[in-house]
């Protein structure tokens, strides 16, 4: 499990280049964030607050899912079923937004995190034995998401 949670050198991204993107993204991430609930009072359909589980939810979530859950079954079953059951677990966390957004939105997030992104992140976590690349991408999707999602605020 520790083992995923150490940086390490991946093509040219050394562990000092990958601190300063993730900064980089968690410092744009708010900066939009800020603006979208200055304008509209909502940050990712959230009423009237800024939360600072949005900047935080890729470390965090890459450490539970990646990092704890993932490399504890990856002890016991086949890299498939690891991989499979992690990311369904991923999607269920997703659930947590049901308080946020409308009943199909969630069901698509509960899909597209389960189906598509979680099994990607931990194939990332997988072949290149630390959380922090997956984190990187993470935030890249997320800060996507929230641009799509604001665009004709923004």
């Amino acid at each position: 499990m520790t083992e995923y949670l150490r940086f390490k050198k991946i093509w040219i991204f050394t562990p000092f280049v990958q601190i300063v993107i993730m900064a980089i993204l968690l410092v744009s991430i708010a900066i939009l964030g800020k603006f979208c609930v200055v304008k509209t009072g909502l940050l990712f359909g959230k009423p009237d607050t800024f939360y600072l589980e949005t900047l935080f939810a890729p470390i965090y979530e890459e450490i539970i899912f990646r990092a704890v859950i993932l490399s504890v079954l990856l002890k016991h079953y086949s890299l498939v079923k690891a991989v499979v059951f992690s990311s369904l677990l991923f999607g269920l966390w997703h659930i947590k937004n049901i308080f946020f957004v409308d009943p199909f939105e969630l069901l698509k997030q509960i899909c597209y995190t389960g189906i598509i992104f979680g099994p990607i992140m931990c194939l990332i976590t997988y072949k290149t034995k630390t959380i922090w690349i997956a984190t990187i991408i993470h935030y890249l999707n997320n800060g996507i998401s929230f641009l799509l999602l604001y665009s004709s605020i923004i």
